[in-house]
C-alpha cells in the first residue's frame, strides 16, 4: 500500500533532484528520505530513480508515479478547502495566479462581484507567466489559474491531468502611433515593420521566430513589462509594439491605434485547475465569475484619441 508521506517525498525528489534538497525542504533527515524511498520502492517492485551525473532523475516508472502523486496531492487539498469552505458556510480562500493581461482585465470585475455575491469568498492574487501558474497549480501553490497559449501549440506538459476551462480568444495587433504610415490599414503584415523600431516585452521569442522566419532582425529600441509604460514610449516615438486586445480593452493611448496582424496564430485565454477543486464551493465560485468576466468584456474593437 502506499503512503502519502512516501509519495511526498519521491515528488520533492523530482522537484529538486537530490535527496538531500529534498529532505531540506521537507524539513526530514536525509536518512529518512532514504528510508522512504526504499520502502516506497519496495512497494512498487522497481526502482523509481537513477542517477543523472551528480543528481538524480526518475524513471518512466517514476514519472508516472509522481503524476499519479499530484492528483492524491490535488484531491487531498481540495478535501481540506471543501470543508473549510463548509465550514465558512460557503466562504474560504481562493488562491489564483493570472498572467498580466487577464490580471489587468479579467480579475477587477471577478473581486467586484464576489464582493456583491459572495462576500465569504476571498482572493489572493499572484501575476505569473502561464508556465509559473501551470507550476503553481501542480504544486499546490495556487487553487486556481489564468492562462493563454497559440491556437497552433500543442497541449501544454503538466496539463493533461488537468481541468481546463476556455475563457475568450484574442488577437496579437501592431500599436504604433496614429500618424504611423500604416495607420490607415486594417490590418499589417509583419514584413511591412521590418524598419521599425520596436518597444516589446520581455517574452518575445516567438516574435524574433517569426522575424528570423521573414529574413530580418527587428532593432529592439525597449523591453518593457509594464503595458502602461509601454503604449507611452510608443506615444512618445521610440518604436511601434505588438500587444494582445485582451491588453487593449482594458487601456489604450489615445495617441495609439492598433492594428491586427495578418497570418498571427489566435491567442486562447484559459482557466486551469485540478479537477477535484471544481467542486470545492469557493473555488467553483470564482471560476463562475471568471466566466461571467470573460463574456462581459466588449468586442474587440479599434480605440483613438479624437
Amino acid at each position: 500500500m502506499l503512503e502519502i508521506r512516501q509519495l511526498q517525498v519521491l515528488a520533492e525528489i523530482a522537484r529538486t533532484g537530490s535527496y538531500t534538497a529534498a529532505a531540506a525542504s521537507l524539513g526530514y533527515t536525509q536518512p529518512a528520505v532514504s528510508y522512504q524511498m526504499r520502502r516506497l520502492q519496495q512497494a512498487v517492485g522497481t526502482p523509481l530513480v537513477t542517477r543523472a551525473g551528480r543528481g538524480l532523475r526518475l524513471t518512466p516508472t517514476g514519472e508516472a508515479l509522481v503524476r499519479h502523486a499530484d492528483t492524491v496531492f490535488s484531491a487531498l487539498r481540495a478535501a481540506d478547502q471543501d470543508i473549510a469552505a463548509r465550514v465558512a458556510r460557503g466562504g474560504g480562500l481562493v488562491r489564483v495566479a493570472a498572467f498580466q493581461s487577464g490580471c489587468a482585465a479579467l480579475l477587477p470585475q471577478v473581486v467586484e462581484r464576489l464582493r456583491t455575491r459572495r462576500p465569504g469568498v476571498r482572493i489572493t492574487v499572484a501575476q505569473a507567466e502561464p508556465a509559473e501558474a501551470r507550476r503553481m497549480i501542480r504544486a499546490g501553490e495556487a487553487d486556481l489559474g489564468l492562462l493563454c497559449n497559440w491556437a497552433n501549440d500543442s497541449l501544454p506538459e503538466g496539463e493533461s491531468a488537468m481541468l481546463r476551462v476556455p475563457l475568450m480568444t484574442d488577437r496579437r495587433c501592431v500599436v504604433m502611433r496614429r500618424d504611423h504610415r500604416l495607420a490607415g490599414r486594417g490590418t499589417v503584415d509583419l514584413a511591412d515593420l521590418a524598419d521599425e523600431d520596436w518597444v516589446m516585452e520581455s517574452f518575445r521569442h516567438r516574435f524574433l521566430a517569426a522575424c528570423t522566419n521573414l529574413g530580418f532582425e527587428p532593432r529592439i529600441s525597449a523591453t518593457v513589462d509594464d503595458t502602461r509604460t509601454l503604449q507611452k514610449l510608443v506615444a512618445a516615438g521610440l518604436g511601434v509594439s505588438l500587444m494582445s486586445e485582451l491588453v487593449l480593452r482594458d487601456s489604450m493611448d489615445p495617441m495609439l491605434v492598433c492594428r491586427p496582424l495578418r497570418s498571427w496564430p489566435l491567442r486562447h485565454t484559459y482557466a486551469l485547475l485540478w479537477p477535484d477543486m471544481a467542486h470545492v464551493t469557493s473555488v467553483a465560485a470564482v471560476l463562475q465569475e471568471v466566466r461571467r468576466a470573460a463574456r462581459a468584456l466588449p468586442a474587440p474593437e479599434e480605440r483613438e484619441g479624437p
